[in-house]
């Protein structure tokens, strides 16, 4: 299956491709607008690995929570590949990526929390526990780092990925003792493509419409509060 998965929730850049024998990525923070980059990454993704997107038999995307810009950018452009290729499309949230490709850095038992930055004092973050797969503690949302903090295992080693980790440094330490920061973490290719497809098979129904994948951006943005609130 050759499978093509991009996200641009945050800063980072995940654009990743897998075919049965080969794996590609250009995983990379930019600092432009992701719309001036991704095609370019989507090209040269795929000719590392020699295939065309008329190759492609399943498309993955990132539908965050993150930046509103960004998961619209992913979104926007995964559904158009899905509907011009008339391929099965997957919608993943972002923080599983990052979650499910840091699966081997943790034991068994480790807690993984994802945290970026959201501003406004918050994360969009999840938290997981590691077992034979992830578990889910806290589902991606927009949160306060207390809520996410609340529901850490004290007695197992906790893996903290994206800058709002860094960013809640002093709170996260004041309530985790066993932890370890991947600092500038970037998702595997290889772990995020095999995800695309686990999750594709799980139910290959609900993936033939591209319809089915919608940005996830767990808060209303500045304007749609400005409207609520006239």
């Amino acid at each position: 299956m050759n499978i093509l998965i991009i996200d641009t929730s945050t800063s980072v850049e995940v654009v990743a491709a897998a075919t049965e024998n080969a794996v590609s990525d250009m995983i990379r923070p930019v600092s432009v607008s992701h719309s001036a980059t991704l095609f370019e990454s989507i090209d040269n993704v795929l000719k590392e690995i020699n295939i065309e997107p008329g190759d492609l038999d399943l498309i993955g995307a990132g539908i965050g929570p993150g930046s509103f810009t960004g998961i619209r950018i992913a979104v926007t452009t995964a559904r158009m590949f899905s509907q011009l290729l008339d391929l099965p499309l997957v919608g993943i949230k972002s923080q599983l990526l990052y979650a499910a490709s840091a699966m081997e850095e943790a034991e068994k038992g480790n807690n993984i929390l994802v945290a970026f930055d959201a501003k406004k004092g918050k994360v969009f973050g999840a938290l997981y526990e590691n077992k034979e797969d992830l578990e889910e503690i806290n589902e991606p949302g927009d949160y306060k780092i207390d809520d996410l903090l609340n529901n850490v295992s004290t007695e197992e080693e906790t893996l903290l990925i994206g800058d709002g980790c860094a960013k809640f440094e002093k709170e996260i330490k004041a309530k985790i003792t066993k932890q370890r920061y991947l600092a500038d973490y970037l998702p595997k290719a290889e772990a995020v493509c095999s995800l695309v497809k686990r999750e594709y098979l799980k139910n290959p129904e609900i993936r033939e419409n591209f319809n089915n994948v919608v940005p996830y951006y767990s808060r209303l943005s500045d304007a749609e509060i400005i409207r609520k609130n006239k």
